[in-house]
């Protein structure tokens, strides 16, 4: 072997293996103490740019999960309006056939009647109490659509539910179930009034059960973004996540190359004091 003093091609060797060495040991020791196996864009370009479409899928699905439940509590509360205003209206219309039997005298029907009033009241108290968020759902004060962001994407049809339409203005003149029936009211007109509560119970049915269609709609929306973020969290941690065996295996590896190398490295560097001996020194 021959031997040179201005260049030791060994210790160069050496030198680069310890580098390496060094630098695979402190690529270990970041991915676990951190538990991401990619820490900058030059770990993986690739996957780090796929990772980022994902993280930005995931973090949009779980605001529109937040979105649907805001949707669901406000519907909550608008079918609530709709079945109180049910029941009063169901009493009242039993008020009124109890009324329209030729039995009472006026001053029974009036009483009657005194609670019909009441109850139309109390319709409207519902129809201007029922509130969400500053929204009046039900006394027909809305000024826009709403329209609920069911998804995280742009594309409307597929990310939004426009539930305006289930929204039912329960005041009492909008039903048109104003009554000016009292005691002097006549069997016919009694009747009459009937039809117009029957058609303003089958309109807040009809309401009501859009409402639970819709929310029946959002409760499969949120279920399918859970399922989709639990496949997304999956793809996202194998490009992203350190395999903490793997690494273990490779800081102890790499432990042992710089160890050896560095002793190596040591070795190296004492070859050229042999050409003192050739020199006599």
């Amino acid at each position: 072997m021959s031997l040179f003093v201005n260049t030791n091609i060994n210790s160069l060797i050496a030198q680069r293996s310890l580098n390496t060495a060094s630098s695979g040991l402190q690529s270990a020791i970041k991915r676990l103490s951190t538990g991401y196996r990619v820490n900058q864009a030059g770990d993986d370009a690739a996957g780090l740019c796929v990772a980022q479409g994902l993280d930005t899928q995931i973090r949009g699905n779980k605001r529109a999960l937040l979105n649907i439940q805001d949707g669901l509590n406000m519907m909550y509360i608008a079918e609530g309006g709709m079945s109180g205003v049910t029941e009063d209206l169901q009493r009242i219309r039993e008020l009124c056939i109890q009324a329209a039997n030729g039995v009472y005298s006026e001053d029974q029907q009036q009483t009657l009647f005194n609670e019909v009033d009441q109850r139309l009241e109390d319709i409207d108290v519902i129809a201007n109490t029922t509130i969400f968020n500053g929204l009046n759902l039900s006394n027909g004060e809305i000024q826009k659509a709403v329209t609920l962001q069911s998804g995280c994407g742009s594309d409307t049809p597929n990310n939004s539910i426009d539930i305006t339409g289930a929204l039912t203005d329960m005041n009492v003149s909008a039903l048109g179930v104003e009554s000016t029936l009292n005691g002097t009211s006549t069997g016919d007109e009694i009747r009459a009034y009937i039809a117009k509560l029957d058609e303003a119970i089958n309109l807040i049915s009809e309401n009501r059960s859009m409402l639970g269609a819709y929310q029946n709609r959002l409760q499969s929306a949120a279920n399918n973004l859970t399922v989709m973020n639990e496949n997304y969290e999956q793809s996202k941690s194998q490009i992203m996540d350190c395999d903490m065996a793997e690494e273990s295996a490779n800081m102890v590896k790499y432990q042992v190359l710089q160890q050896t190398s560095a002793a190596m490295l040591s070795q190296a560097n004492n070859i050229p004091s042999i050409a003192l001996q050739l020199l006599g020194q």
